[in-house]
């Protein structure tokens, strides 16, 4: 008999912790080998859509901390009434409130998804709150996404419970999308980069990189839901050759046109833009910050985030030997291979599941 799995995540709207769960749940995914339902606490998009019809979706509900007694009583009961095996939580403070209200009987492991010593977008309380009244117990079983992320969480919190490391994953239709190459020695080589319009994926620093490049035939296309008009104020005003693309479904869609994904996160745990642009075979520029070069390795070309002028000259350089910026890519994807796979993933978390489970019996 299949194991019930229940997910429970803040929202299904876009993201990388979002996209990671449902594409996990995509038909042929982890639905052929355990039965899983999703409880969300609220707000939804258009990748809920992806979802195995099989998979059963529970909207909580959510209306702010007044209505958080009554909606985690109803989290306690969807757990008791399916009779949920294994509970699996994704981000604050989703994981946190599962906590609160879990039945002793039931294990939870959660998914870290940033590096905790660089987390600067939840709010100091809540990361007090979640250490405090979760991290530190001894039931507590973490899964980080390397083994860099694994490394900065056990120096940062007085940790008693069990750490798993579990690579992210790329759709394997990533794996088979064949990228428009442009004759090396000309045309604009037109670079993307792909993320929510936050501080933390730093595209103001995109955006002075490329005050250096008005004269290059080199062009930006920054894709991702959230507000554009800061950003196209700037670009307008500059003069810079840089477009806001908002949201699209799925990176596949746009991919196989660019010649370069760029990122310049000032922190990230286990970027899924950057392995999908790998696994597509497109080369890759990224800042030069731990989580990334621990990951990504050499398959990349590195860039400070404290110099826009040198990165520009980095990007520019970039352009002049396409082919062996190609041969990088090549090599890129054989390691994505290998690394990030569904597959892959979804045998590695069974295998927690039911080590996880084992422990708690």
């Amino acid at each position: 008999m299949k194991k019930k799995v229940l997910h429970v995540i803040n929202s299904l709207t876009s993201g990388g912790a979002e996209n990671l769960l449902v594409n996990s749940l995509a038909p042929g995914g982890l639905q052929e080998h355990t039965e899983n339902y999703i409880a969300f606490f609220q707000g939804t998009s258009g990748i809920a859509g992806r979802i195995d019809e099989r998979v059963k979706v529970i909207p909580l509900n959510y209306k702010g901390l007044p209505y958080l007694p009554g909606t985690l009583l109803k989290l306690r009961r969807i757990i008791r009434d399916l009779k949920i095996d294994i509970v699996h939580t994704h981000l604050n403070p989703a994981g946190l409130y599962t906590h609160l209200c879990i039945p002793l009987q039931v294990p939870q492991v959660h998914t870290l998804h940033t590096t905790y010593s660089m987390d600067t977008e939840t709010s100091r309380l809540k990361l007090l709150l979640e250490r405090e009244g979760y991290f530190k117990k001894k039931s507590c079983n973490i899964i980080l996404l390397s083994d860099y992320t694994k490394a900065d969480f056990l120096s940062s919190v007085p940790f008693k419970g069990r750490a798993f490391v579990l690579n992210n994953f790329v759709p394997d239709q990533y794996f088979d999308i064949q990228p428009m190459r442009k004759n090396d020695s000309g045309g604009t080589f037109n670079v993307m980069a792909a993320g929510t319009l936050k501080a933390i994926k730093n595209f103001e620093y995109l955006l002075q990189v490329f005050r250096y490049l008005k004269e290059k035939d080199i062009a930006l296309d920054i894709y991702g839901e959230g507000d554009r008009a800061a950003y196209e104020k700037v670009i307008g005003e500059q003069g810079l050759k840089v477009r806001m693309m908002g949201p699209v479904p799925q990176l596949s869609e746009v991919l196989p046109a660019y010649d370069l994904f760029i990122m310049s996160s000032k922190f990230e745990g286990f970027p899924l833009t950057v392995f999908e642009a790998m696994a597509a075979g497109i080369p890759l520029m990224l800042s030069d910050i731990p989580p990334l070069t621990s990951i990504v390795k050499e398959h990349a070309t590195y860039f400070g985030l404290d110099d826009a002028e040198k990165a520009a000259s980095q990007l520019a350089e970039l352009t002049n030997d396409r082919s062996v910026l190609h041969a990088r890519a090549v090599r890129a994807k054989q390691y994505a291979e290998t690394t990030v796979r569904r597959d892959i993933y979804i045998q590695r978390l069974l295998a927690i599941y039911n080590e996880v489970i084992q422990q708690e019996r």
